[in-house]
């Protein structure tokens, strides 16, 4: 420093306050020349201490950023980073001890700087006057300037200081203390700050940029105080909301909303930790952190209605940040119940979380809901299809609460959410409707359980408690009812996709909001779907019967008025397509009563027909035994309506099928029945119709049956037909047998085929193998069969007293939930598969007579020797099996008879073949 430069600041120093006011215009400015030009930061402090205390307070509010502040800040901040800069340079010194009086030094120097720019904010304050952002232009960005390099240093004070630290913490002490202090009163001078009118440019680019530095000061204080985040983030809300018309679109919320939503997941991860841990048993596994537990909550409570309040006043100019917001939302219902990934949490905690974190996730979603980036997180095409399993059911939720709000929203949201393809730069993305289709066929975990949420649907009702498929089809209901008729074309498409689905919740979910539409459609909209959907089912049928579209079509039959169901009934049994035929069947509880029985008569009358056509028929085609399929699965259906609606078919008619029935039995060669899927179908509807008409049989053709079932089953059959014959095992407590020499073979068949059915270890054939046990063991008189089975199986005994007594059946200890887990998980391919199995099965086989066309016969004098070879081995089996268990050694001279018959038909095939 100059001679003259001392000798002004001595004389200034003696200065008194009517001296210093007088002299301010030339001595001030004089003052600032010295605090540049001087290069020793100790005299420059002691030029900014004579500033404070002499010159500061004869400066007017309004004329200190001219006259002090927009000529000292910046060179302030420097001298301010050079101490910083100081402080890093002695804690890389090799002597750490001998650079402790130096690190104090520097210390001071920022406490000296925090104290100088802490006076001018209160001299700011104590002018009475009104401010506006013009008259501290300069004064906030030192502030934040200080804040952010003192804070910054306490909260790398680890780093920097190592092993210093114990050393130091006196004066890092001091500096956070001044530096909170600073904070306090710039906090208090903002809020006496206005906008001027009007608004200038500058204006506005201060304010953005005060709000970005309490943000930045924010990030780096969450990890020192958590009462200092609350405070910088109030700060942060207040005047960004209060000004939000202004700054709205350059404050860039995103990155405040963003960090936001990591704090609050972070910090929702440890809270997790901090409540009691249980075993699924109840045992106490941890006792946690009540006290934690609490004051966490309150912060993550605080930081949640921070966000809540930035995403609804700033929804429309946020951006970047949607994804976060998501994935938070994801994570909070993911990690708690009803959720299958959250952990067990008892109630209270439960509630207190719900009341501070979750209840704002409607609000959230509210507020976002008109966002474009927002619509394409939650439906976006790869982002639904790559859902993994702990992520599918919250997705699930936000979707249900998008539904839920949407109807109250303009045309234009509606249609982003609705309308895919709404904007050519969109992204590949889904209707939200189909999104609720897709995301509930990954949910089959939760909906099988089911679990069980709150809906408040009904605002004047309280929240009730529904299992989740319930509020999957009233929100998806109550959303179509409210849709735009522009969109109802979309919306049936993916109505008509999952009905057709072979995943059992969509197809579910999809029947039943269109049985909701019809019902409160018209009839003509009623008979419009009806014919559409019969005519889809007539062109895509195939020969399995099992039409997803059935059930659907029976349902909408049942809500056509009396007119047109009578009209089509007319129109439908006068068609030759029988697969129509078998859909008028399964509608028969659907009908009007006048109806009914003239559709019994007719339906009973083709049937018969075609069956009596096909037992004389010398040679079957594939298209015969098709038709034979569609006349027995109508016939089964009528026989099972007998009960439930009261009606009958006719006894000559009974005793025709009967016949024609037997006659199947008679001449079927079993190992031809099971050479295709067709036939297979076939074969399982003959059992079921056997079983309606059993009472009515002779013993050689029931003989002939059970024969075939025990082929079958010890065959390995599927399980569906295995329950099929449990159908006929059931009926067989009605038949009483006549006295013939088929009756004990009878008997002893039937009994192996009981016992069959209850070892097997498929639980559900099981369980309908015992209620057809005891219902055959009450109402049969051959009771012989039940004494038979125990005796072959001890533990049939004990099954059967479980079962009466309702005691569930014993098995491997397993929750419901590791059941569903270990469940293979839904195949989006399983049709294709199916049909691809199907094509494979119908394929000829190189060594079996095979199913030809029409044109094409099955007969090979080759082939007509090996059929004959095998009716009379089967006729001649049972009693060589008989012959094997008993001491007797004779053989009828009707057995004799067919062995030699065998014989010489074997020793004529291996003529044949050379």
């Amino acid at each position: 420093m100059s001679q003259s430069q001392s000798s002004f600041l001595e004389t200034v120093v003696s200065w008194d306050g009517t001296q210093c006011q007088d002299n301010l215009d030339t001595a001030l400015p004089r003052l600032i020349r010295c605090f540049q030009e001087v290069n020793i930061v100790q005299e420059q402090i002691g030029i900014l201490k004579i500033i404070c205390h002499s010159f500061l307070p004869c400066v007017e509010a309004i004329q200190a950023e001219e006259k002090l502040f927009s000529k000292l800040i910046d060179e302030v901040c420097g001298v301010f980073d050079k101490a910083l800069d100081d402080i890093h340079q002695y804690t890389q010194s090799t002597d750490k001890k001998s650079s402790i009086p130096g690190i104090n030094t520097s210390l001071q120097i920022l406490l000296d700087l925090l104290e100088f720019l802490e006076t001018c904010i209160y001299h700011m304050q104590n002018g009475n006057v009104a401010l506006d952002w013009s008259h501290i232009h300069s004064l906030p960005r030192g502030t934040i300037h200080f804040l952010k390099g003192a804070y910054g240093h306490c909260k790398d004070s680890g780093d920097v200081y190592q092993d210093l630290l114990s050393s130091m913490s006196a004066p890092l002490s001091s500096l956070f203390k001044k530096t909170h202090s600073l904070q306090v009163a710039f906090l208090r001078l903002l809020d006496n700050i206005k906008l001027s009118d009007p608004v200038t440019e500058q204006d506005v680019l201060d304010l953005t940029q005060v709000c970005r530095g309490l943000f930045d000061v924010c990030q780096i204080v969450t990890s020192l105080d958590m009462k200092l985040m609350v405070t910088l983030w109030k700060a942060i809300s207040k005047h960004a909301i209060n000004n939000k018309v202004h700054v709205g679109q350059r404050l860039e919320v995103g990155g405040m909303i963003g960090h936001l939503c990591g704090e609050i997941q972070s910090g929702f991860l440890f809270l997790l930790q901090l409540i009691p841990q249980v075993d699924p048993e109840g045992a106490v596994l941890s006792q946690g952190d009540e006290k934690g537990f609490q004051k966490s909550l309150k912060i993550l409570g605080f930081q949640m209605k921070i966000l809540v309040m930035l995403v609804r006043e700033f929804s429309d100019v946020v951006h970047g940040c949607e994804e976060l917001v998501y994935s938070l939302l994801l994570t909070l219902m993911r990690l708690l119940p009803p959720s299958l990934s959250a952990q067990q949490i008892d109630e209270k905690h439960l509630r207190d979380i719900r009341q501070h974190l979750t209840n704002a996730i409607d609000i959230l979603i509210k507020a976002l809901i008109s966002n474009r980036a927002f619509t394409e997180a939650v439906t976006g095409a790869e982002k639904v299809r790559s859902l993994t399993d702990g992520d599918s059911f919250p997705h699930l939720q936000t979707v249900l609460k998008v539904l839920e709000f949407l109807p109250q929203m303009p045309d234009d949201v509606q249609d982003q959410w609705v309308d895919p393809k709404l904007h050519p730069e969109d992204e590949d993305r889904l209707s939200v409707i189909d999104v609720v289709f897709k995301t509930t066929s990954k949910c089959s975990k939760e909906l099988n359980l089911p679990i069980v949420l709150t809906d408040s649907m009904l605002s004047a009702k309280p929240e009730r408690e529904v299992i989740l498929y319930e509020v999957c089809c009233t929100r998806l209901c109550a959303f179509l009812g409210s849709l735009s008729a522009k969109h109802f074309l979309r919306a049936e498409g993916i109505l008509f996709e999952n009905a057709l689905s072979h995943d059992f919740w969509c197809h579910l979910l999809a029947e039943d909001i269109w049985c909701f539409i019809i019902r409160y459609g018209s009839a003509d909209l009623c008979r419009d779907h009806v014919t559409f959907l019969l005519e889809v089912m007539k062109q895509c049928w195939s020969f399995d019967l099992e039409s997803p579209l059935l059930s659907l079509v029976v349902r909408l039959i049942k809500c056509l008025s009396s007119e047109h169901q009578t009209e089509l009934i007319r129109r439908l049994s006068s068609e030759e397509d029988l697969s129509l035929l078998y859909v008028l069947s399964c509608c028969l509880p659907s009908f009007s009563d006048e109806n009914n029985q003239n559709l019994v008569e007719k339906v009973s009358e083709k049937c018969s027909k075609i069956l009596q056509e096909f037992t004389v028929a010398s040679e079957k085609t594939q298209q015969d035994f098709y038709r034979m399929l569609n006349s027995v699965s109508c016939l089964c259906e009528l026989m099972n309506n007998n009960d439930t609606i009261g009606l009958a078919v006719q006894s000559a008619m009974t005793m025709s099928l009967t016949d024609s029935v037997s006659q199947v039995w008679r001449e079927m060669f079993i190992s031809d029945w099971t050479d295709s899927s067709l036939l297979e179908l076939c074969l399982q509807r003959l059992v079921l119709l056997s079983s309606h008409l059993s009472t009515l049989m002779e013993n050689d053709v029931l003989l002939k049956i059970l024969s075939v079932m025990s082929f079958l089953l010890l065959q390995g059959c599927s399980s569906h037909l295995h329950l099929t014959i449990v159908c006929f095992l059931k009926s067989f407590g009605k038949i009483r047998l006549t006295a013939t020499p088929e009756q004990p073979q009878i008997l002893k068949k039937f009994s192996d085929l009981f016992v069959m059915t209850l070892t097997s270890p498929d639980l559900f054939i099981h369980h309908h193998g015992l209620s057809a046990f005891t219902q055959f063991a009450e109402n049969t008189i051959h009771e012989s069969v039940v004494p038979d089975c125990i005796d072959q199986q001890p533990q049939l005994q004990d099954f059967v007293v479980q079962f009466l007594s309702k005691i569930p059946h014993t098995c491997e200890e397993l929750s419901r939930l590791e059941f569903l887990r270990m469940e293979p998980p839904p195949d989006s391919n399983v049709n294709r598969e199916r049909n691809d199995t199907i094509k494979t099965k119908n394929e000829p086989s190189s060594k079996r007579p095979r199913l030809m066309d029409n044109d094409s016969k099955i007969t090979t004098k080759l082939g007509m020797q090996v059929k004959e070879l095998v009716v009379v081995l089967r006729q001649t089996l049972s009693e060589l099996e008989n012959l094997n268990n008993t001491e007797d050694c004779n053989l009828s001279s009707h057995s004799w008879n067919n062995l030699e018959t065998i014989h010489c038909k074997i020793t004529g095939i291996l003529k044949e073949k050379g």
